[in-house]
């Protein structure tokens, strides 16, 4: 239907631009909607932390004079606490993406030195380990600091 100027069309002319208003911003509603529904989704198919394997090593975390500089620190922070790394999902999805176990298995390659998230995630659970923190304290703090 063409839009004139007549004074018919200056009539429908509101209802025109409500009707194409509503369409516009229906499927956006539906797309948040569906966005939502979506990260639940992901959030429930999270990996739980997983349990730390008995007898665990450092064995094949990456020397720190074998990454670079600015990640020397947390490689060596890495190797102290191999059991406590081993117990913990690593929230930059890696499970997911890459099959890794555990925030351990991060910092048996080069990823705990390319990711935020894993190297964040493996300097607090170091220093809550030096203050004789559990490892359930240490995976609350860790979910509430880099959950979604």
């Amino acid at each position: 239907m063409p839009i004139s100027f007549s004074p018919r069309g200056l009539v429908r002319l509101p209802l025109l631009l409500a009707t194409l208003l509503l369409c516009a911003l229906v499927p956006s509603q539906a797309r948040a909607q569906d966005h939502a529904h979506h990260a639940q989704s992901a959030a429930a198919k999270r990996a739980p932390h997983p349990t730390p394997r008995p007898g665990i090593t450092a064995a094949r975390v990456l020397s720190p004079d074998s990454v670079p500089e600015r990640s020397s620190e947390v490689y060596t922070m890495a190797a102290r606490i191999p059991s406590i790394l081993d117990g913990l999902y690593c929230h930059c999805d890696c499970h997911e993406r890459d099959g890794k176990r555990s925030l351990l298995e991060c910092f048996e390659d080069e990823m705990g030195s390319t990711c935020g998230i894993c190297s964040g995630q493996a300097r607090l659970a170091y220093e809550m380990s030096q203050q004789g923190k559990s490892l359930r304290d240490i995976r609350k703090a860790i979910d509430a600091q880099y959950g979604s």
